[in-house]
């Protein structure tokens, strides 16, 4: 998908997926699970209970910093990433007034072979729950949580709470990562940084975001193609996917970097 020329309209679509309340309310507060992620320029981090990350060395944050570089493999894939103090490219419209934040360009490349077809869980709506991606989804758009002190920019799928089921399952939108060769992409949160996760109806972090973060680290999910995966009306390859929580090290994560968000 051609991210820089992406339709830039955003709107709400009606939730097509009916909740069916089995049980106990949805819980708040879940942590979902960290992936595999291998911290190239960060400070020491150590993954959630539920994380297979490891911890790196600290590396002394460089004051003032605007920019940083950060990497992460797992599940066969590799993610390089730059995050930059920044504004969005979408939508396009130059009349439109943007708020500064934080810019984040990446790759996704196959760190070996012999694995079938591998996604991207990339290109996210501005809500879950939906039984089809809208046309205009905003290539840009992750959810953003706190993950400890950091502020965390994420492409990623989310479990269903404790007790809710759909009558027709909620999508996502999924990338093939190519074998050879790179899958491009744009990510971008505001700040000072706003809580943005899925309804309550989705297992997901609601803790308050830090007051003052000093640290932002990207995540996104990977994870094999799955038969359910078929082309979307969004175009330039983009499959509408079953939503679906990372498992094992499938959430590629850089590990904390220091920038001077405004």
């Amino acid at each position: 998908m051609d991210m820089s020329t992406s339709t830039i309209r955003r709107r709400m679509l009606p939730t097509l997926a009916l909740l069916l309340v089995t049980g106990a309310a949805a819980a708040c507060g879940q942590v979902a699970p960290s992936g595999g992620a291998t911290p190239a320029v960060a400070v020491a981090t150590t993954g959630s209970p539920e994380s297979s990350a490891g911890s790196t060395a600290p590396v002394t944050p460089v004051p003032g910093a605007t920019s940083a570089r950060a990497s992460a493999t797992g599940s066969g894939v590799r993610l390089d990433a730059t995050l930059e103090v920044g504004f969005s490219e979408q939508p396009a419209d130059p009349g439109v007034r943007r708020k500064p934040g934080v810019v984040v360009t990446y790759t996704l490349t196959r760190d070996g072979g012999g694995m079938g077809e591998v996604v991207a869980y990339d290109v996210v709506p501005d809500s879950l729950g939906s039984a089809g991606l809208p046309p205009d989804v905003n290539p840009e758009h992750a959810w953003v949580y706190a993950d400890g002190d950091t502020v965390r920019i994420s492409k990623q799928s989310f479990a269903a709470a404790p007790g809710i089921s759909f009558i027709a399952a909620p999508t996502t939108g999924v990338r093939v990562i190519p074998a050879t060769g790179a899958l491009e992409g744009r990510a971008y949160a505001v700040s000072p940084p706003e809580l943005d996760v899925p309804g309550a109806e989705f297992t997901a972090p609601r803790d308050a975001l830090p007051a003052d973060p000093g640290t932002w680290e990207f995540c996104v999910q990977v994870g094999q193609r799955l038969p359910g995966m078929h082309p979307s009306s969004v175009g330039d390859g983009v499959l509408e996917a079953p939503v679906r929580a990372p498992e094992g090290d499938e959430l590629l994560c850089t590990g904390p970097v220091a920038l001077d968000a405004p």
